[in-house]
């Protein structure tokens, strides 16, 4: 580039970011901005969660009873963490390579979550895949983790997340440190043997839960039946809310 060019460009670079900075800090549009998060923050406040248990909805009775046989079956068949007999179950849609799902078990708010309510809430990891077969894969490998050694599968997914974006030498060398027989995991893992039912599972919270977002996160009440999803990276204090309402 001739230095004329140059003197060029980085006048336009300057036009360009005077102009930013008057824009950005004008008074009209940082109201409007201040608005619209405001905004954002009542329309949360003010969501409720749907009392879907009305005797007379035979429909929505058999939704409920549907979510329940779910819900009552990952509390079998899936890795919990906390007291499985607890009234409230978090099931917390994830993917090893979505960074909001990095920064949710960066921040511990599931764990942070469990502690406030202690006994009364358990919480479940399950797979929604958005970022294509690499993604589908290393989920598919958690599962083999959750197959052979169920007790580390938290602590797995745990360190995972710390070496983001983890690729699949990573996951099974974080797995057989944590104890996973490592001749067993390259075999599950060739074999693609749970491949098929993660996308099963997606159909599944789709069908169920309409999840379509990770983390997505399903709050749900066992005494009540009654649920709440809650899309997004939201902190520990949103998930308190929510059950302090349900509870109350």
């Amino acid at each position: 580039m001739s230095a004329r060019n140059l003197e060029i460009t980085k006048a336009w670079w300057k036009e360009n970011w005077e102009l930013l900075k008057k824009i950005y800090t004008n008074e009209d549009y940082i109201s409007q901005q201040t608005q619209a998060i405001e905004s954002t923050i009542q329309q949360f406040q003010n969501y409720t969660y749907e009392d879907n248990t009305t005797e007379n909805n035979d429909e929505t009775t058999n939704q409920n009873q549907d979510v329940s046989t779910v819900v009552e079956e990952l509390l079998t068949t899936a890795p919990v963490r906390g007291n499985k007999d607890a009234r409230f179950t978090i099931i917390e849609y994830t993917e090893l390579l979505c960074p909001y799902c990095q920064r949710h078990s960066t921040n511990k708010t599931i764990e942070t979550v469990m502690e406030k309510f202690p006994g009364e809430v358990n919480s479940i990891s399950r797979h929604y895949i958005i970022h294509g077969q690499t993604a589908l894969e290393l989920s598919a490998a958690m599962e083999c983790v959750a197959e052979l050694k169920p007790e580390v599968y938290y602590n797995v997914f745990e360190k995972a997340f710390e070496a983001y974006p983890v690729d699949m030498d990573t996951l099974k060398n974080v797995a057989t440190e944590l104890g996973v027989d490592s001749n067993n995991l390259n075999t599950c893992i060739d074999e693609g043997r749970y491949l098929q039912s993660v996308q099963d599972m997606m159909n599944q919270w789709y069908t169920v839960f309409g999840v379509t977002w990770t983390p997505g996160n399903i709050i749900y009440d066992r005494e009540t039946w009654k649920y709440q999803a809650l899309p997004g990276a939201y902190p520990a204090e949103n998930f308190i809310e929510i059950i302090e309402k349900m509870k109350g």
